[in-house]
């Protein structure tokens, strides 16, 4: 019997096998009209191109397939619509006011083979890259010297696509200086996937190249708009490199290829100086110059300054390994100096101890000697006083660098970086930069104008819309309502300026567009080619003449372009509460960072006491414990818990039974006067844009801040106590905190959202928080003028609405009094 019930069993599920699905099923409702056209084939003698097969549904958690190197990180764990980073990495922290879409921080990671790999240089100057909607692109550059572009063989992406995305109607572009590498279509859901291009001859040249990666994305079952949010392709910085022929990723030369330092797998690039003599007091002036030269010659979105007393035991990607001190001091620390060291200044690359590693040597016979090779370094990066900066420098991270308006101003966007393009899917997403001055003053009145060319179908429906956004904030809608199709020439759209800080500025054109056929979305019909709206780049930008004057404490101002201390009529005073490498790196970093935002080196004046800081511009950089209390009272700064930086995140926090009381009385009185006060304030926000610092008839005085025993570090700004002066410090519970709370406010995803008079980190969660400015000092900047002080006066009144209000009642009562008096003087009874 048991073997007659195997064989019917047999029998009934051969046919199964035979009717069994040989191609996975096809979920897609659009459809190219016409096949995809191959990628170009490479040429002759070079390998093809490494494209990864169409996605498959995996039965089980995806892995990346195998690729060189045999170490190879976890691939993303991804979710649709939202970017995504490795799984051992903290939460992303979220800026108060972010000035630029997040993206993932440069981390420290495990060594491994790659990163001592000479043969290969990464490229990609963020944590991680998520190209995301229907059309996207990003552009930077990067630099290599002339024996890396003469050895470089391929390009390779590391990336891995949203699974609702459809390879055959999506395709993602590799540009160098304008050519295209390849194209191939977007089919990574899997997991992360390398795409290998051959390099052609002259493809890429000494010094500068542009890069640019674009996709064109579209969803496999959904036409709305929300399905585009869908859309995503993220690149792994640790899987996106140049490949070359020889050991030359860290090889150099002269002080030119000093740019070519490049990234490691991360994103980040650390400068490594070596100083036998660092915790000699008198050095600590020349070593924060040269910290600084480095820095404005690196340039890079992601780097930090470590100090270290001996060398390397490896080189490390991304790295620039720089030897400083006497010929005494260095003598055996490299394998030979460099020839003329004993006579004079030098300043040279030489070989290390490690193969494939160049050293930077600076270096002399005397102190003065060596001085004067710092100077060599530094001094051609001085700027002359009065001279005005045209430009921030981006090209690292974003090309071409962002202009500065410091007026009116009508640019047309093909400055800006933007090309003509036509667009055939259903929300079209483009983006430019734009700077302005430290001295910005209009963020509560006034509004730039956006004239707009561009061109829409006759299958465009009304209710779509033109949105504009700053800083990732909503700035304005405009609808389009005609019918029928139109050209829009020179349209105006006002764009509010409340959302520009000081520094750099995002700003983002987005077209919704809503179409019968969409609406419709027939399963299995031909993915849309026809093109729905097109952007002209004779677009132009007009920005109206501002308010200029400088506002303290102002932190934005002050990571964006080094306010105050770029140009300080005397040396700003530096105060280091030791002299350890930790302390010095934290120092080194953030007046390197200043530098960069500056455009010029900081003239700084170490100072052995915070005594000697006086009324000047100063920086403080020490573990808190170790500043006096009345430097920190001067900052509203109080004393932090005895178990600051030991809170660990998803733990309790530490606290009395009172102070915990009285947080969760506050929490639940709905029903007091704080909890109604509470949803005042909130409706004056949200239905009238009112704050209730612009209620006031006086500034609100501040209130003095003390850490949370989860924050590991924290930088504020006050006053020094006659005023004149602005004091920044940076301080943390340990020096390794210290250092390592510097090291991640660098990161550009970080840098660019400090803002209010103090911003503090969280190591453990990736959270950074901000304190407001209450009391807003204003010290004029320009030549007097009645033109200038009228802006000022609108935007001051503009944020006290109650003293506006105000004056503007006396205004009426004196206009009524003078009124009648004239009357009874002049009257007809007269």
């Amino acid at each position: 019997m048991k073997p007659f019930v195997i064989a019917c069993t047999l029998a009934l599920l051969a046919p199964s096998q035979l009717l069994a699905q040989t191609t996975p099923f096809d979920m897609s409702r659009e459809r190219p009209a016409t096949p995809a056209q191959p990628a170009p084939s490479p040429a002759p003698g070079q390998p093809p191109a490494q494209v990864p097969a169409q996605a498959q549904p995996p039965a089980a958690a995806p892995e990346a397939r195998p690729q060189q190197p045999a170490t190879q990180p976890a691939p993303f764990q991804v979710s649709p619509g939202a970017p995504t980073r490795p799984a051992p990495q903290p939460t992303r922290p979220t800026p108060a006011t972010p000035t630029a879409p997040p993206q993932a921080e440069a981390k420290p990671r495990v060594q491994t083979a790659s990163d001592t790999d000479a043969s290969r240089r990464y490229i990609l100057p963020f944590g991680k890259l998520s190209l995301s909607g229907e059309a996207d692109r990003r552009t930077w550059t990067i630099y290599v010297t002339p024996e890396q572009a003469s050895a470089a063989t391929a390009i390779t992406i590391g990336y891995q696509n949203s699974i609702v995305v459809a390879p055959e109607a999506s395709t993602f572009s590799v540009e160098l200086n304008g050519s295209v590498i390849g194209q191939v279509p977007v089919a990574s859901a899997d997991a992360v996937s390398d795409l290998v291009l051959p390099l052609p001859a002259g493809a890429l040249q000494a010094g500068a190249n542009v890069v640019r990666l674009a996709t064109q994305q579209r969803h496999r079952t959904d036409c709305s708009i929300q399905s585009t949010y869908d859309l995503w392709t993220n690149i792994d910085p640790s899987r996106t490199y140049l490949t070359f022929n020889a050991p030359v990723g860290n090889r150099f030369s002269s002080i030119d290829d000093i740019p070519a330092v490049g990234l490691d797998a991360t994103g980040a690039t650390t400068i490594d100086i070596i100083a036998p003599a660092l915790t000699n007091p008198s050095r600590s002036n020349m070593l924060l110059r040269l910290a600084q030269a480095l820095a404005l010659r690196v340039q890079m979105p992601n780097q930090t300054v470590a100090f270290h007393a001996t060398m390397p035991t490896a080189p490390v990607a991304g790295t620039l390994t720089v030897l400083v001190g006497t010929q005494l001091e260095i003598e055996g620390l490299i394998p030979a100096l460099p020839a003329g060291t004993a006579v004079g200044p030098t300043v040279t690359f030489a070989p290390a101890a490690m193969p494939g590693l160049s050293t930077l040597v600076v270096t002399g016979p005397t102190a003065e000697a060596l001085r004067q090779a710092v100077e060599t370094l530094a001094s051609p990066l001085d700027t002359a006083p009065g001279t005005s900066r045209t430009t921030f420098s981006t090209k690292a991270w974003n090309t071409p660098d962002a202009p500065i308006l410091v007026g009116e101003t009508r640019m047309p966007l093909s400055q800006l970086g933007i090309t003509t393009s036509e667009f055939s899917g259903r929300r079209f997403r483009t983006e430019f930069m734009l700077g302005v001055p430290a001295d910005f003053y209009a963020s509560a009145y006034g509004d730039a104008v956006i004239l707009l060319d561009a061109g829409y179908a006759a299958s465009v429906l009304p209710g779509s819309r033109i949105d504009v956004y700053v800083n990732g904030n909503i700035a304005t809608t405009t609808p389009l309502s005609t019918a029928g199709g139109g050209i829009l020439s020179h349209l105006p759209i006002t764009v509010t300026l409340r959302h520009f800080v000081p520094g750099v500025n995002r700003i983002s054109i987005e077209a919704v567009l809503l179409t019968e056929d969409d609406d419709a979305c027939a399963t299995g019909t031909p993915a849309q080619t026809t093109p729905r709206f097109a952007l002209f780049d004779t677009t132009e930008f007009h920005m109206p003449d501002f308010a200029r004057i400088d506002s303290s404490p102002s932190l934005a101002a002050t990571s964006s372009t080094g306010q105050p201390y770029r140009r300080a009529e005397q040396p700003t005073a530096l105060y280091l509460d030791r002299l350890d490498p930790e302390t010095l790196s934290a120092a080194a970093t953030l007046v390197g960072r200043l530098a960069v935002a500056a455009g010029n080196p900081l003239a700084l004046e170490t100072v052995a006491s915070p005594a000697a800081l006086g009324d000047r511009n100063a920086l403080i950089v020490g573990t808190m414990s170790q500043l006096p209390p009345p430097l920190l009272t001067q900052m509203q700064i109080g004393a932090a818990p005895a178990n600051w930086g030991t809170h660990h995140a998803g733990g309790p926090a530490n606290g009395d039974s009172g102070t915990l009381f009285e947080e969760w009385r506050h929490k639940v009185s709905g029903g007091s006067w704080l909890g109604q006060g509470s949803r005042l304030e909130a409706w004056l926000k949200s239905d009238l844009d009112l704050s209730m610092d612009s209620l006031r008839f006086l500034p609100g005085e501040e209130e003095n801040f003390s850490p949370a025993d989860d924050v590991s570090f924290m930088i504020a700004q006050g006053r020094s106590p006659s005023g004149a002066g602005t004091w920044t410090l940076a301080t943390g519970p340990t020096p390794a905190s210290l250092q390592t709370g510097m090291s991640a406010m660098v990161q550009e995803a970080r840098w660019n959202g400090i803002e209010g008079r103090i911003t503090t980190f969280e190591e453990a969660t990736g959270n950074v928080a901000m304190v407001p400015v209450h009391d807003l000092h204003l010290n004029p900047t320009q030549p007097f003028s009645i033109a200038n002080w009228r802006l000022i006066a609108a935007n001051w009144l503009s944020t006290n609405i109650l003293f506006f209000a105000v004056m503007f009642i006396a205004g009426f009562a004196l206009l009524g009094i003078i009124t009648t008096l004239m009357l009874r003087l002049l009257g007809r009874s007269r």
